[in-house]
């Protein structure tokens, strides 16, 4: 598809060719008012016409015939000369006559009056002819007024019809007018849908290319088709693309490199406080004591955060999915077992509360998925507080709630806990620790599962974190949209 060079040339194009079938509309009616303006000059100039001719002739045909009469009775050479001038003017008129948009009727009755006129002329050509020719010359030039009074009579339809020849025009152009601005406004709307199609495609493919980046998809290249700005925009946003991959490459790697470079010191750190807190080596004071208790802690706390920093980069390094029956029902009962000890040790009891279905899926990811949101409600549960497994099958998808008695997710925070490395007001305010990694983890792998995990009525106490996952991997198409006020976070 042919694009000009810049998007103002494209704007600018739509404009003028949206404008093209108004411009043809208006163009058309200026057209037909210019016409009716002159067929109504010229209506106007025939009538005068018309009407000129039909009063000459009724007044010198009634001339003609008063002189005639007058020279056969007074035998005066005077009004012969009299009547020759009348003689000529009647030619002239119907001269004039004849020119005027008559019928074939109406040109015949002005025929014979033309040749009633011209015997006439023939009689008196000589003066007054004998006696007994006087009296048929009397009643040739009453015959000539007689026929002149029925023309005149003809020449008033000339008016009639202008008039309705008019009426009939404008007529016409009122019911052409509507049609030639429907379709007119008709094809304006279509080119100015077709332009806004052929302009908000490749905006589209930007916004779209876009969001691709702000979710870190960096795999597949962007190819922006348009005008030559909007190229050269697609092309930026691929270097840019290429750039935010190096990056998340050399990214990846130092901490896969780092974690593992951590690892072995702090595993021989770790046993030799293990060693010393186990009196091997010897007692102890108190003091040393609570130093080696200090050591063995903080040591622990790193090496969980090592643990989740080699747990996401193993994620983010996954290619596909292990695809197997899980009975999430047991996953559960694992997750709560391996961290039952920690929740004697603050007094936390877990309430399971219906029968999680058997899916298709990776067992470990899945795994995870509970662990770190179990792990979670224990992190943020007070002492002596409760946590639920809540679990249905709904609308054919599997859900799992995980609610705590915690202080909850604010509502500005509900899509922020699943970003990498985002740690909670709760989290950074108090006393629990975290590397802020857990929840990140959790919605790469529901993601990965074609499901979503959301926080139910964020900006309330207590955390209410929910999964829901497709009963059969291989057959879903990818994540849904749940519009029921509650925050989705995938």
């Amino acid at each position: 598809m042919y694009y000009p060079r810049s998007l103002t040339n494209v704007i600018l194009a739509c404009f003028v060719l949206s404008a093209v079938p108004l411009v043809v509309a208006l163009a058309e009616l200026a057209f037909g008012l210019d016409s009716l303006a002159k067929r109504s000059q010229l209506s106007v100039r025939e009538a005068e016409a018309a009407s000129a001719s039909s009063r000459e002739l009724r007044d010198l045909t009634s001339k003609i015939e008063r002189a005639v009469r007058q020279s056969i009775v007074l035998e005066d050479a005077t009004l012969i000369d009299s009547y020759r001038k009348l003689d000529a003017q009647l030619d002239t008129s119907l001269i004039r006559s004849q020119s005027l948009p008559l019928t074939d009727d109406e040109r015949d009755v002005l025929k014979k009056l033309s040749g009633q006129r011209i015997a006439l002329s023939t009689a008196m050509k000589n003066g007054l002819p004998d006696a007994s020719e006087r009296p048929k010359l009397g009643e040739t030039a009453a015959d000539l007024a007689d026929n002149a009074a029925q023309a005149a009579a003809l020449l008033g339809r000339v008016t009639e019809r202008e008039v309705v020849t008019l009426r009939e025009m404008a007529a016409k152009t009122r019911e052409n007018w509507p049609w030639f601005l429907g379709v007119a406004a008709v094809t304006a709307l279509l080119l100015a849908v077709g332009f806004s199609i052929l302009i908000s495609r490749p905006l589209r493919n930007i916004d779209r290319s876009i969001r691709k980046l702000g979710r870190g998809e960096f795999n597949e290249g962007i190819l922006i088709k348009g005008p030559r700005d909007l190229r050269s925009l697609g092309e930026r946003l691929d270097w840019l693309r290429r750039r935010l991959l190096e990056l998340e490459t050399h990214q990846s790697r130092f901490l896969r490199h780092v974690s593992h470079e951590l690892k072995t010191p702090l595993t021989a750190v770790r046993e030799g406080s293990e060693l010393l807190n186990d009196r091997i080596v010897g007692e102890l004071s108190t003091q040393q004591t609570d130093i080696v208790r200090i050591i063995r802690d903080n040591t622990l706390s790193l090496q969980r955060l090592i643990e989740d920093l080699l747990s996401y980069q193993q994620h983010k390094s996954a290619t596909q999915v292990k695809v197997e029956a899980v009975e999430m029902q047991h996953l559960i009962d694992r997750v709560v077992r391996e961290h039952r000890l920690e929740m004697l040790s603050r007094v936390i009891s877990v309430d399971i509360q219906g029968q999680a279905p058997m899916l298709l899926g990776d067992r470990e990811q899945l795994r995870v998925v509970l662990d770190n949101l179990f792990s979670n409600a224990i992190k943020y549960t007070p002492r002596g507080g409760r946590i639920r497994i809540i679990s249905t099958l709904d609308d054919g998808m599997a859900q799992i709630d995980i609610e705590d008695d915690g202080p909850g997710v604010a509502l500005e925070e509900q899509e922020r806990v699943f970003e990498s490395f985002y740690r909670g007001g709760a989290s950074t305010n108090g006393k629990i620790k975290g590397s802020g990694l857990g929840l990140a983890i959790v919605r790469e792998y529901v993601l990965a599962h074609h499901g979503y995990v959301f926080v139910v009525e964020p900006g309330k106490s207590g955390g209410r974190f929910r999964v829901r996952l497709p009963l059969d991997l291989t057959r879903s198409e990818g994540p849904q949209t749940v519009m029921q006020g509650d925050s989705i976070a995938a």
